[in-house]
């Protein structure tokens, strides 16, 4: 059962809120080429966050339809832009109950999927970040209290992971906004996934000029690894077995 991840699938909900303008010409049939020649059904696909342009749960129906059409089991996390995506578990639960392929989803909670255990949070942009780029898929604004939030989050999404977790699983995190940066200056989301010690440690974000702010390497024994669609080249990153 082999793990993989692609963030930022920005798929174009009823809205159809097209990528043309980011330059992704034909998104997201490359990603779908992509995706289908290189999982199967028995591996694992964490899809970390912005997966819809829907707002609300109605308008996100074609765009989940689209990911459980996928190969894979997949775990779901939030992202930014993921507006529709609600604070209620169970209007959650119940949104995702159709497709049979989405194994689990991550909100304050961790998911156990065959031998890994995966936990995480959204984060936000950290006081230790660079200056990046700027606009609809650029930097957010940052808010103190978001900041507050997310350690709160990530941290229970980690104990929970501890409480359903034996030795035998690998430990897998998942988040949308970078945890550390290029300056590879600590921040209070690193520290905090460097003490659980995850093998390897997802996000997304982070698009065209803005790739570059984000760590990727290992740092703290645990190996960070960007898999937003565009710095994928819009091909699932493989994150284990190495």
């Amino acid at each position: 059962m082999r793990l993989f991840a692609i963030g930022d699938t920005h798929l174009p909900s009823t809205r159809k809120k097209d990528m043309d303008r980011f330059g992704w010409n034909g998104h997201p049939e490359p990603l779908r080429r992509a995706w289908d020649e290189q999982v199967t059904p028995d591996d694992v696909v964490i899809v970390a966050g912005d997966i819809s342009w829907a707002t609300r749960p109605a308008e996100v129906q074609d765009d989940l339809a689209w990911l459980d059409a996928r190969p894979g089991k997949k775990v779901l996390l939030r992202g930014n832009h993921d507006f529709w995506w609600g604070d209620s578990t169970a209007k959650l639960s119940k949104l995702f109950a159709p497709f049979a392929s989405f194994v689990g989803f991550i909100q304050n909670s961790a998911v156990v999927v065959g031998p890994y255990v995966i936990a995480g949070s959204r984060l936000w942009t950290a006081p230790e970040a660079p200056p990046m780029p700027g606009g609809e898929l650029g930097d957010e604004a940052q808010k103190p209290d978001y900041i507050e939030r997310e350690v709160n989050r990530l941290g229970l999404s980690i104990a929970d992971a501890q409480k359903k977790a034996g030795a035998q699983h690998v430990k897998v995190c998942a988040v949308h906004f970078p945890p550390l940066y290029a300056n590879v200056t600590p921040t209070r989301f690193s520290a905090a996934i460097e003490a659980w010690g995850p093998q390897v440690c997802v996000y997304g974000h982070l698009h065209g000029p803005g790739i570059g702010a984000g760590f990727q390497g290992e740092h703290g024994g645990v190996r960070y690894v960007l898999a937003s669609a565009d710095a994928a080249g819009f091909r699932l990153v493989q994150l284990l077995p190495r």
